[in-house]
């Protein structure tokens, strides 16, 4: 109940139950702990984890494993506190592993800070160099702030190296029938109304006042270009396809592959606003629900 509630943004509900389990005497483990912490990596709950964290042998009784150090500098990485997440790291009783170095990783993504993204992708291709993921994160870091010489060397370096990229797939459900989409795909029956769908979405979103993040696209191409190419990933265009092949007002169910990127989950906010459908989008983390101009993560993803 505890993990199923923190999948799906349901933080606060997760510790509600998680003390419901304490007053009624069922003793956790160290797996009870490593899913409270996740509940609150997932609503952002810096506070709450930071007690368990830090008195869970006092409390429980049992020793702070790689596992929860992992959630926890993933919370703080998150959170923006990201020295206080390479702080965690220094100290930690033993060798960090690749959870550990990922989390950071991912956590350097979203603040942009090329140092932490750096020295944690370099331990990650040490520690799991067959992974392209590392690869791609550094290269979103390098590709934020502009810094496209380094985004062509990720790219040589995955050639040389024979990384191969994991291509986004996303799938939808309709009438018991499962649709796949790639990024582009043009490969649908329906596809010139989905691709018109997306074209009246755009100019709705432009006056909603969403932006595309264009800076976390990997191409070195003009600015209307690269807001095409994120126009045309995989999720959107299962989600247009949603919208003109299922009931107005019916909620549209859409898995993914990889971790959704974050234009397409600022672009489902306002999706789900414009045209009051609830989103439900599962990537390779979690749920996000996406419901009248926010998403049940609270962003913290």
């Amino acid at each position: 109940m505890i993990g199923g509630l923190a999948q799906h943004g349901h933080g606060k509900e997760a510790l509600r139950v998680f003390n419901q389990m304490l007053k009624y005497g069922v003793s956790p483990n160290q797996i009870t702990l490593v899913s409270v912490l996740c509940a609150c990596n997932h609503a952002g709950l810096v506070t709450e984890a930071q007690k368990y964290f830090r008195s869970m042998k006092e409390l429980f009784g049992f020793e702070r494993t790689q596992e929860h150090y992992a959630c926890m500098i993933d919370l703080l990485g998150r959170a923006g506190r990201l020295d206080e997440a390479m702080e965690l790291v220094n100290t930690m009783p033993f060798q960090a592993d690749g959870s550990v170095w990922g989390a950071l990783l991912g956590a350097a993504r979203i603040h942009k800070n090329v140092e932490i993204g750096q020295r944690a992708a370099e331990m990650l291709l040490i520690l799991e160099p067959e992974k392209s993921g590392t690869h791609i994160l550094l290269a979103n870091i390098y590709a934020s702030v502009g810094m496209w010489n380094n985004v062509a060397k990720m790219r040589r370096l995955m050639k040389d190296c024979n990384v191969k990229k994991e291509p986004g797939v996303s799938w939808i459900e309709v009438k018991d029938k499962i649709y796949t989409f790639i990024a582009g795909d043009r490969s649908h029956v329906r596809s010139e109304e989905i691709y018109a769908k997306l074209d009246e979405l755009s100019e709705r979103l432009g006056k909603a006042g969403y932006i595309p993040k264009v800076e976390f696209d990997l191409h070195d191409v003009e600015r209307d270009e690269k807001e095409k190419l994120l126009y045309h990933h995989s999720e959107k265009l299962a989600v247009a396809f949603g919208l003109i092949a299922t009931p107005a007002g019916a909620p549209i169910r859409v898995k993914k592959n990889l971790r959704v990127c974050m234009d397409c989950h600022t672009a489902f906010k306002f999706i789900s606003k414009i045209v009051s459908r609830e989103i439900i989008l599962r990537d390779i983390n979690r749920y996000h629900h996406f419901k009248d101009g926010s998403c049940s993560c609270g962003d913290y993803w």
